[in-house]
């Protein structure tokens, strides 16, 4: 129950925060129509820069250290994806959408392991491609505002 879940909330997410991303900037839906071979990149980057899940708490099973902070056994931590996404120590131009990224699908979007989320990113892709191919250009209604 809980895979199902997370894979619906991942690939709502995502495509939510693509589509917006796209909306947004004009010119990036013209090079994603012109190219869409770009598409696979471009879900790479928007998933990075709107990560599905922003966080997961973790219990420290023994004691152990994050950088420079002592952490001990059974401590509580917040591993927050949505800030390793845009570190500019390993992302330049964290900020922004890079589809010639070299490390295009080194982030933590959907976290480390056997979760990554491949059905996300396929749905993602083809839902993108059948926008992208149905559409001449969309953009967010100015007078609804965005967030």
């Amino acid at each position: 129950m809980v895979l199902a879940g997370a894979g619906g909330e991942s690939t709502s997410s995502l495509t939510g925060s693509a589509t917006r991303i796209l909306a947004e900037q004009p010119a990036l839906q013209r090079e994603l129509r012109a190219n869409p071979l770009l598409i696979p990149d471009f879900v790479e980057e928007a998933v990075r820069l709107e990560s599905s899940f922003r966080g997961h708490y973790r219990a420290v099973r023994r004691d152990t250290k994050l950088g420079d902070v002592e952490l001990p056994q059974s401590s509580r931590i917040l591993l927050l994806w949505a800030a390793a996404n845009r570190d500019p120590e390993t992302f330049e131009s964290p900020d922004s959408v890079d589809l010639g990224r070299p490390n295009l699908r080194e982030h933590l979007a959907f976290g480390r392991g056997i979760h990554f989320c491949v059905g996300a990113r396929l749905e993602a892709r083809i839902i993108l491609e059948e926008l992208l191919a149905r559409t001449q250009s969309f953009s967010l209604d100015p007078v609804a505002g965005s967030p």
